[in-house]
């Protein structure tokens, strides 16, 4: 059950579009449909209800639901539409959905139900002449469509068993959200969808691994921010970096403290045992890897995670990739003729074989199509033993081969893709001048020299007690700043000399 979405949330009956994306897409391996075919002994079978009907329904839910291709239910107040919810002194103000809303909530896919005229508590209520009021429905037949108003929705979610027999006489059931039942057709009960609501068990761990990847690393961690469907934790794995990595990381690691978290070796123990140690340190039931050189596309993570949820026999979704970078276009040539599919002005695209088209462990034995982004199950890992070194085979390589021996079945996401950096430690996109990290410090000075301000007006830095080093090195800063201009002192930032 919901009641209102929106950009923001300023109280609980109010879900963020990005969170009602979020539980919408957690709804991927469920069937969702109308209470008219709901089956409650069906553990897959799931109805979305709307109560009110609020417009914001219409703004915001209505296009996601469109794009899932999900039913739902509406449950109108006749008394409100159109109106202003001023009746709720509680509520932030919000305006219910005009008749004409409404049938366009019907043509995509809504169904309209009824919550009464005007909304009383019908817990106490004795008056059988008042409560079937409340229950007559005021549109002629044909005003909404026939399979409209068959279901019933208790204000406040309140009912006594006289209430339930007037309500048997109107309806084919009755849905509440808090005295209901599991089984009963004029009890069922509803769960209440606030933000915080998961509606899936499974949750997603993104590991970025870093080796002195630092002038790449702000592009990466920014590629996964922006994901449709963000991960439950994004870790930064730091093999012993001697770049700007760490500071870079931990930039993020404050911004974002309840996502991101951050470690560093003591020591660089290599790709295997790094891998392995960070995998360690990661909660989530599916796990992808993104190298601090790479990017994902926006609707990476949904589209992966989307075929391991529909798929529970698949073990590892994979997916094809953009080739950039000064090398591209030389690894470009050296792929399978059959694999080179797309090539642009500075981007050349891999496309992988279809699993279900190719006997896949045969494929793999002339060469692998698994690219060490694929997403995969945690118990993938756990039942291989996780990435093992080898000097025959790369890592990846051996880890999605063994994953395939062990019967784990795979597939494509076909709908994204990865942006796989092509580069060598001598090229020029390698060096420190790297555009996106020099981005990542102009917003950083930018942020010091407003900290600084925030300081001097509260005449926090004047004492010795707080920050006399911080002090001083703002002052340096923004001397050099205005010495040398942004360009020279960024320089030096990259090159550690502050």
């Amino acid at each position: 059950m919901y009641h209102k979405i929106a950009p923001d949330s300023p109280s609980m009956w109010w879900v963020t579009v990005n969170n009602f994306y979020r539980q919408m897409f957690e709804l991927g391996n469920k069937q969702v449909v109308y209470l008219d075919d709901y089956d409650p002994k069906n553990k897959n079978h799931v109805v979305i209800t709307f109560d009110g009907v609020y417009k914001n329904i219409l703004t915001y839910a209505a296009p996601v639901l469109e794009k899932f291709g999900y039913p739902f239910e509406l449950f109108i107040t006749s008394d409100y539409l159109g109106q202003a919810n001023e009746f709720d002194t509680v509520e932030p103000p919000a305006d219910f959905a005009s008749i004409t809303e409404l049938l366009l909530l019907q043509q995509r896919g809504g169904r309209m139900q009824w919550h009464t005229k005007s909304h009383p508590d019908l817990k106490n209520e004795l008056n059988t002449d008042l409560i079937d009021n409340e229950l007559s429905i005021p549109y002629e037949k044909g005003y909404f469509d026939d399979n409209s108003f068959k279901w019933f929705a208790y204000p406040y979610g309140n009912f006594n068993d006289g209430v339930v027999d007037r309500v048997k006489k109107h309806f084919n059931g009755a849905v509440s959200c808090n005295q209901g039942s599991d089984t009963d057709f004029f009890k069922l009960n509803r769960l209440t969808v606030t933000n915080e609501t998961r509606l899936s068990k499974e949750t997603i761990s993104c590991i970025i691994p870093s080796y002195n990847y630092g002038q790449f690393l702000s592009e990466a961690i920014e590629s996964v921010l922006r994901q449709t469907i963000v991960p439950d934790e994004i870790i930064i794995a730091d093999d012993c970096s001697t770049d700007m990595t760490g500071e870079i990381a931990m930039y993020y690691k404050k911004k974002h403290p309840k996502l991101i978290s951050y470690f560093k070796n003591t020591e660089n123990m290599g790709i295997v045992p790094h891998f392995n140690k960070a995998i360690s340190l990661s909660a989530g039931s599916y796990i992808v890897f993104l190298g601090a050189d790479n990017c994902f596309q926006s609707n990476y993570i949904e589209e992966c995670a989307s075929v391991l949820n529909q798929y529970s026999d698949v073990g590892i979704a994979y997916t094809d990739f953009l080739l950039f970078g000064s090398r591209a276009k030389k690894m470009y040539a050296e792929f399978k003729p059959e694999y080179q599919s797309v090539v642009g002005h500075d981007f050349f695209k891999i496309e992988f074989p279809e699993a279900e088209d190719i006997d896949v462990m045969e494929r793999l034995k002339q060469g692998n199509f698994i690219h060490g982004s694929s997403m995969y199950r945690r118990s993938c890992y756990e039942k291989i033993g996780g990435y093992k070194s080898s000097t025959e085979e790369p890592e990846d390589y051996n880890f999605f081969l063994s994953a395939v021996k062990n019967g784990f079945k795979v597939k494509k996401a076909n709908n994204t893709i990865l942006q796989y950096r092509q580069h060598s430690l001598d090229q020029a996109n390698h060096s420190f001048g790297n555009q996106k990290l020099v981005n990542f410090y102009k917003i950083r000075v930018k942020e010091l020299e407003a900290e600084l301000a925030f300081l001097r007006k509260y005449k926090i830095v004047s004492g010795i007690s707080f920050g006399f080093k911080v002090k001083q090195n703002f002052k340096k800063l923004l001397v050099h700043i205005k010495k040398n201009g942004i360009n020279k002192t960024i320089d030096k930032l990259l090159k550690r000399q502050f």
